[in-house]
């Protein structure tokens, strides 16, 4: 009975939906509101068009002034961290403790970069459409991209001048730019891109429409970077244009690592990194801010970016005591290469990428079906026995020749990781498949992890903030969680909070 009284005012409601339809008054209270949404909505547009037309105005006329010299500094060079010669496998009969043992740390926790922010785009009006037909198509790490990208957007600079450039930057300033930038805040959306990847995305359209390097690219850039709301800088450095960047964190540049050589220059407080290809010469900048834009670029991503997938060769991963946790997989060969070139920075950022989907639709059924109906402490000793045993070991120095953290995906992918990688790793399976409160721990020499478990174990332990954090060391091959690699027991290592 209740389901024909429903069915009932169903029918009822649509025929009140359709009898309104029908009537012509409706059709013209309809007609005229949406007349009046439309003469308003253009009237937004036009109004926000024409402030943004006279913030590029003033920007511009600010160029033409003399830029002022700085001195880029190079960023300091880290000593590469020691590393044990080889990764300690537990001995059988070493003691266990029956009792919790509290470990002492340092009270240092490493500085916390932006939070992870949902990609969308600008609060922005939208503009009534523009017919055109001119379409650009280019490729980031191997994906395709289309824009729309007019014709009256292309300059060429007859030299790199203050007013060179700033006639450019007001040829940018047109309606077709707007339908430019909007392209690109949509790929950015579709594809996931961090703020990294997204200055990619600008990098390699600028690349590919004027040339690579090109001043007339980094002008552009430039331009979809202060629309995007960033804060930047556009300098002279041995005779080319420079983009700078401030960025949430410091950039790590380890010695013996030519690829994260970076300068940098100090304004107002903060590192303005030379993000472009540039030589060494004197460097000039335009230090003026555009409109109130304080966006800096975070390196702390929110997924890996969805960029197109190019599979590498399968690799097989088996877990040496639960030999049933057994996964074959490959990677993405274009998401491995933006990697390669990642700014070096804090490794809390590794953990917070996370896996990539492709690696997770491969990884995640294999390890969800090993551990379940496992007890809590069951299900980690089960990952950390996966990650200590599944993967070969090498240091960096070996490896690569220099410092490298690796993001989780690609210790998938290189034959060899060391005890950062395995802790990366490790803590984004604890958090993901566990859901539990994980820490990174820097020794003099190591990086292992440490958990908050709910459920009662032995083992070493530190408190942090009223929390109790028990080692699980995914490089002390055979050990459980709770275990302390032999002489870092009365060590004070450094907390990474994730």
């Amino acid at each position: 009975m209740k389901r024909i009284v429903i069915a009932f005012v169903l029918i009822l409601y649509v025929a009140s939906i359709k009898a309104q339809v029908e009537n012509p008054v409706f059709e013209e209270y309809t007609k005229k509101t949406e007349t009046e949404f439309k003469n308003y909505s253009d009237s937004v547009w036009q109004a926000f068009s024409e402030f943004r037309l006279k913030a590029n105005e003033e920007y511009a006329q600010f160029m033409r002034e003399q830029w002022k010299a700085f001195t880029a500094m190079r960023e300091e060079q880290r000593p590469t961290i020691p590393e044990p010669p080889r990764p300690y496998e537990r001995d059988e009969n070493a003691p266990i403790p029956t009792l919790p043992t509290r470990i002492p740390v340092k009270p240092f926790v490493a500085p916390e970069p932006s939070p992870i922010e949902p990609i969308t785009l600008p609060d922005i009006p939208q503009p009534s459409p523009i017919p055109t037909t001119k379409e650009f198509n280019f490729i980031c790490y191997g994906t395709p991209c289309t824009v729309r990208f007019d014709n009256s957007l292309r300059f060429k600079l007859n030299s790199n001048s203050e007013n060179a450039v700033a006639d450019a930057w007001q040829q940018l300033s047109s309606e077709m730019s707007e339908i430019l930038l909007e392209d690109c805040l949509r790929l950015r959306k579709d594809l996931s891109l961090g703020d990294w990847a997204y200055y990619c995305l600008l990098r390699d359209l600028g690349d590919s429409y004027f040339g690579t390097n090109t001043d007339e690219s980094k002008v552009m850039q430039a331009y979809l970077l202060a629309q995007s709301g960033y804060d930047f800088r556009i300098g002279r450095r041995d005779e080319k244009l420079v983009l700078l960047m401030p960025f949430d964190g410091d950039v790590l540049c380890w010695e013996k690592s030519p690829q994260y050589v970076m300068y940098y220059v100090p304004i107002d407080g903060k590192k303005f990194y030379i993000v472009s290809k540039s030589g060494s010469g004197a460097t000039r900048v335009f230090n003026h801010k555009f409109f109130n834009n304080d966006k800096v670029l975070s390196l702390r991503m929110p997924c890996p970016p969805k960029f197109a997938y190019k599979s590498t060769d399968l690799r097989t991963f088996t877990s040496a005591r639960y030999p049933e946790i057994a996964v074959k997989l490959a990677s993405n060969k274009n998401l491995l290469d933006f990697y390669k070139e990642y700014p070096s920075c804090y490794w809390d950022n590794y953990t917070w990428a996370g896996l990539s989907d492709e690696v997770k639709a491969k990884l995640y059924p294999v390890l969800r079906s090993g551990i379940k109906g496992k007890t809590q402490i069951e299900a980690a000793n089960r990952l950390i026995n996966f990650v200590q045993t599944a993967f070969e070991y090498k240091t960096d120095g070996a490896q690569f020749g220099y410092e490298r953290a690796l993001f989780g995906d690609e210790t998938f992918y290189y034959p060899y990781s060391d005890c950062e990688d395995r802790s990366i790793l490790f803590s984004i399976l604890v958090r993901e498949l566990l859901g539990l409160d994980v820490v990174l721990l820097q020794y003099h020499d190591h990086l292992a992890t440490a958990v908050h478990y709910t459920e009662r174990l032995s083992g070493y332990y530190f408190t942090l903030n009223g929390r109790d954090y028990y080692i699980s060391d995914p490089t002390y091959i055979g050990a459980n969680v709770g275990d302390c690699m032999p002489g870092y027991e009365k060590e004070s290592p450094k907390v990474f909070k994730l």
